[in-house]
């Protein structure tokens, strides 16, 4: 646990090994990866997956149709 009064060093993760390391590293201190790099594409990969997100919205509103009413369901029968 940190000391109290202490500020905790910042980090940033890692996109390829899932470790924490110094937020001015440039590349990890654990696997090597050039973090810039891992970074980008990781924000790419994310983009994408959104796209991807809206895209199955559009398509399942688009195909989506009312329920048609049905006789004799009783509701607002008496």
């Amino acid at each position: 646990m940190a000391e109290p009064g202490r500020i905790p060093v910042p980090l940033r993760l890692c996109r390829g090994c899932r470790r924490f390391v110094r937020i001015e590293n440039e590349a990890c201190d654990f696997c090597g990866a050039d973090l810039a790099a891992l970074e980008a594409a990781h924000a790419g990969d994310v983009a994408a997956l959104h796209a991807a997100m809206d895209a199955l919205r559009a398509a399942m509103a688009a195909h989506a149709a009312p329920l048609p009413e049905r006789e004799g369901s009783g509701v607002g029968e008496s």
